[in-house]
């Protein structure tokens, strides 16, 4: 049985193509099935080899990135995009836990993420097709805050709207999500760092080395040597004394522009 991962290249530029060709001749897990110069040409080889994996530029002349994953009904392939700019997409893509490299692209992060597709392809509930429709979804949402978030767990993905979102916990590796319509919390295997870097524009504050709060849903602060929330589920949250301030900060923020 062949456990490679069928590979095809989605870059307009000829060096950029080469640049990754030599890079993942250096991977033996991939098989690289062809390569493609514009949307257009990738629709026909995706259609030919039905790839595992596309390693899709976002900037391309005429038509872009995202308009090739638009034109397909059907997306049975993982996605790591590449691109020379931190753009606003940037912000919809990581909220889709879709990979993407920065370019000049680095030969160890490229291995990084093939290694992250491969694992994902063996989980039982891998759904790329709705992976992709949700990045689809964010890009063209008007209101980031209708953003839905894309959450790993042990057997998939599931996507969950922002503003549903009342707080997260940390646990160890993990972090537990609770949401507004369900008391039974979700298990991620993330870092709480890693969700307040994506959520922190999004009205959420870090107030306790465990705690992820979503300002939107405290009920009551009542103050003290750092002070407890009050969320809107009845839980009780601890705010440390040296994350106090930034929180006051952030509450008085979002306050002002509600």
């Amino acid at each position: 049985m062949d456990n490679t991962i069928k590979t095809l290249i989605v870059e307009d530029e000829e060096k950029g193509r080469s640049v990754l060709k030599a890079m993942l001749h250096e991977i033996p897990e991939v098989n690289l099935v062809g390569e493609s110069p514009n949307v257009e040409d990738a629709i026909l080889k995706i259609q030919l080899h039905n790839p595992d994996l596309v390693l899709l530029d976002i900037e391309m002349p005429y038509k872009n990135g995202f308009d090739l994953l638009a034109a397909l009904p059907q997306r049975t392939f993982d996605v790591i995009f590449t691109t020379a700019y931190d753009s606003y997409a940037i912000k919809a893509i990581k909220f889709s836990a879709v990979d993407y490299l920065l370019k000049p692209i680095d030969q160890e992060e490229l291995k990084i993420a093939i290694e992250k597709t491969a694992e994902k392809r063996k989980k039982i509930q891998h759904e790329p097709q709705a992976q992709i429709t949700n990045l689809l979804e964010n890009l063209k949402a008007i209101n980031k805050h209708n953003f839905k978030l894309a959450l790993p767990t042990s057997t998939g993905s599931i996507y969950i709207p922002v503003d549903e979102i009342i707080r997260c916990e940390s646990d160890t590796n993990y972090t537990k999500f609770y949401f507004k319509n369900d008391e039974r919390p979700t298990l991620v295997s993330k870092t709480l760092k890693d969700y307040e870097e994506l959520l922190t524009d999004f009205g959420f504050c870090r107030v306790h080395h465990s705690h992820l709060i979503n300002l939107k849903f405290i009920r009551e602060y009542i103050k003290g040597d750092g002070g407890t929330i009050i969320m809107f589920d009845g839980t009780e949250v601890e705010v440390s004394r040296r994350k106090k301030e930034i929180f006051q900060k952030a509450l008085e923020k979002f306050t002002t522009i509600l």
